[in-house]
């Protein structure tokens, strides 16, 4: 049995939500929320959508260490088996590798819209929040991709992005760029 594992969806929401989402609620505290319940919900959706993101990266580190983030609905759904706790790699057979990799696709596709609501918080909150807000948001958006390209790699070694990419993100971020795009569907 897993230490660490969740049935359904609805059973990873409310621990993305806990973990991630509460970081996004004290965060506007500091901001100085204008519309506090509105932005605390799009601060959830983004912490939803940037620990999907983290869950994805980490299947291989926290398969060693005897947890599964992924719903088991989700992994049965794909006909996903993880191997026993304790053997090296999570999914020694080729075909289990191909099945992960329609799974990374159907997760990327849940967080992208995680990340569609939430980031419509940029426009809700200061210029100086919204830059640091976006960019860490760039940083894991651009990590979903990349994870979701080769799904293959999170089995290989932890994902993560160049630092000139990461300051490629920050740099957008300062200029609004995200802030600006999520401003109409934000009010």
């Amino acid at each position: 049995m897993h230490e660490r594992s969740y049935k359904t969806f609805d059973d990873l929401h409310w621990y993305c939500r806990c973990v991630a989402g509460s970081i996004g609620r004290l965060s506007l505290g500091i901001y100085g929320p204008r519309q506090p319940e509105r932005q605390a919900a799009l601060a959830d959706d983004l912490g939803v959508a940037l620990q999907l993101t983290n869950i994805l990266r980490d299947v291989r580190e926290d398969f060693r260490n005897n947890r599964v983030y992924l719903p088991a609905e989700d992994l049965e759904r794909f006909g996903i088996e993880f191997a026993p706790f304790g053997e090296p790699e999570p999914f020694p057979s080729e075909a289990m590798q191909a099945r992960f990799a329609s799974l990374v696709e159907f997760e990327a596709a849940r967080a992208r819209e995680w990340y569609a609501s939430g980031l419509r918080l940029l426009a809700t909150i200061d210029r100086r929040s919204a830059a640091c807000t976006g960019a860490m948001a760039g940083i894991y958006r651009r990590l979903l991709e990349r994870i979701d390209k080769d799904p293959g790699a999170t089995l290989r070694e932890r994902v993560s992005l160049p630092g000139g990419e990461k300051a490629l993100v920050a740099v957008q971020a300062l200029a609004g760029f995200d802030r600006w795009k999520y401003a109409k569907g934000a009010r």
